[in-house]
């Protein structure tokens, strides 16, 4: 009975040991590329062609992963006015105006 508890233990710290990814790792691309679908046409519709999609990669690349996930949930419908405002305020932000002018210098 030991040596099972014992080989138990041992197994499941081995596998504890091999998922080394943290929530961040897993689920920034996914929140990444869904929060994309948003931002994309919110930017596009203001700044279309290439600078559109500059400023958008600057967008998600200066928002948090909350921000993401919150703006990924606005995937399913229309975003509203929050969505359109979290955006506007990252694009305000001064590392996303440094990231935008870099992009498309």
């Amino acid at each position: 009975m030991m040596r099972t508890a014992a080989l138990l233990t041992a197994a499941t710290l081995g596998l504890a040991a091999c998922n080394t990814a943290t929530v961040d790792e897993v689920a920034g691309p996914v929140s990444k590329a869904a929060a994309r679908a948003v931002v994309g046409p919110i930017v596009q519709d203001q700044v279309p062609g290439e600078v559109g999609a500059a400023l958008t990669e600057c967008i998600l690349d200066n928002a948090s992963q909350a921000e993401l996930i919150q703006i990924s949930a606005a995937n399913a419908g229309v975003p509203g006015d929050t969505v359109v405002l979290l955006v506007s305020d990252i694009l305000g932000r001064q590392e996303t105006v440094a990231c935008a002018t870099t992009s498309l210098t």
